[in-house]
């Protein structure tokens, strides 16, 4: 069995546990054989088709009820999304990343900080401790774009959009003194935006210029449609 195809068949499984599903193992095959027919039907990819199924039934008001619940907004991403990260502070959530951090370690954070591992290894979740929801993980298609990986986060977790953190360490920002900030300020930028804000964690200097409205028209659009 493919890594991708038995990280589907985890996270139905999951999903088919917590709605006290009472053929669990028929369950899941019927899902995994759909997708099958879906691909057929399509002309998908086998991990295109997975994602399809999976994404159908995670949308129905009966599983989005029950990932509301979960309250699952602390994440920590695995060694290879440094950029889901950023994305997901700019966003109003706390994002833990760590350059290079090993599988091992990686569960030991998580499990310390109670958050939740978002990860494109499969191998990885098949770790008893992320197998048996120890630690609550979500895996990702690692074909997906940092974009399209966000949207899915957003999906799979009902997220909506927080006041932005830093997207450098995820610490929280608050608002400057322009004056105060005169030295750091570009003067071109001075002349023309007065609101501004530093990180309470590291110290850097955020301001609303062309890139943060881009970023923030980004984020509204997956907001939409999530």
């Amino acid at each position: 069995m493919s890594r991708i195809r038995k990280a589907y068949e985890t996270r139905f499984r999951w999903l088919l546990q917590h709605l006290h599903a009472r053929k669990l193992d028929r369950g899941v095959e019927w899902l995994l054989s759909k997708s099958q027919h879906q691909a057929l039907e399509k002309g998908l990819s086998p991990s295109q088709a997975l994602a399809l199924v999976y994404e159908d039934l995670a949308a129905r008001p009966r599983f989005r009820h029950f990932k509301t619940r979960l309250g699952q907004d602390r994440f920590f991403c695995d060694a290879g999304l440094g950029g889901l990260a950023r994305w997901l502070r700019g966003a109003g959530y706390e994002a833990l990343w760590v350059p290079g951090i090993d599988d091992d370690e990686l569960l030991r954070e998580a499990r310390k900080l109670g958050t939740t591992i978002l990860t494109t290894d499969g191998m990885l979740m098949e770790r008893r401790l992320l197998r048996d929801r120890v630690i609550p993980a979500f895996w990702l298609p690692p074909t997906l774009v940092i974009v399209e990986q966000l949207k899915l986060v957003f999906r799979e977790f009902n997220l909506p959009l927080r006041e932005p953190r830093c997207m450098s360490c995820g610490g929280k920002l608050a608002r400057a003194e322009k004056e105060q900030l005169r030295e750091r300020i570009p003067p071109r930028t001075y002349l023309w935006i007065d609101e501004y804000f530093l990180c309470s964690q590291c110290g850097k200097l955020f301001w609303h210029g062309t890139h943060w409205r881009k970023i923030v028209a980004t984020l509204n659009t997956l907001q939409a449609e999530r």
